[in-house]
């Protein structure tokens, strides 16, 4: 048994299994490889995967989600879907999918990181006026290879019965490092 840091990542077996090192990439953080061994992703110290949300399909598909609970009340998770096909190149089509999965009906902005391309996204979602949940996402496309992940990241209160605040900046931030970590493998 490798001697692993003390953090919920390690501690939580299912996650744990993902983990390619101890070794942190960068402080809080911690590199996550793909059972499909097509891409690895910046994994934070404090977060888990859900066994519940995870599907795997070949080493052509994943699906997987990353959640923390932390600060005041404040939940987010990163949904994932992983697609190694030529069918990545379809970007309308894989932006009207992504579209349907956040429930967006609106126009993606454009940008190049490292070896990917990024079809980016946000949108609120409100309830009676009152924002209660923002989602930054992305279709992430290989320059390189045929493979793309679809990138979803929602943060709301984890329970609506306790006041929580919501620092979008930060939030956005956050997302858009979690989005340019991936890094898909050959």
């Amino acid at each position: 048994m490798m001697n692993t840091p003390d953090v919920p990542a390690f501690e939580d077996e299912f996650t744990r299994e993902f983990m390619k090192s101890t070794k942190e990439v960068e402080e809080g953080f911690y590199l996550f490889e793909s059972k499909t061994g097509g891409y690895t992703i910046w994994f934070p110290e404090n977060a888990v995967t859900e066994p519940d949300f995870y599907y795997k399909q070949g080493d052509g598909r994943e699906t997987m989600s990353i959640k923390e609970l932390y600060g005041d009340n404040l939940i987010y998770r990163a949904t994932l879907t992983y697609e190694h096909s030529r069918l990545t190149d379809s970007i309308d089509t894989q932006l009207s999918v992504l579209s349907s999965l956040a429930r967006y009906e609106g126009v993606y902005g454009e940008f190049q990181y490292g070896d990917n391309l990024y079809y980016y996204a946000k949108s609120v979602y409100e309830i009676d006026n009152d924002p209660k949940a923002y989602r930054f996402f992305s279709y992430i496309k290989s320059k390189t290879f045929e493979k793309s992940i679809k990138f979803i990241y929602e943060v709301t209160c984890y329970t609506f019965e306790q006041p929580c605040t919501i620092d979008v900046d930060q939030q956005e931030e956050y997302a858009l490092k979690l989005m340019k970590s991936v890094e898909f493998q050959e």
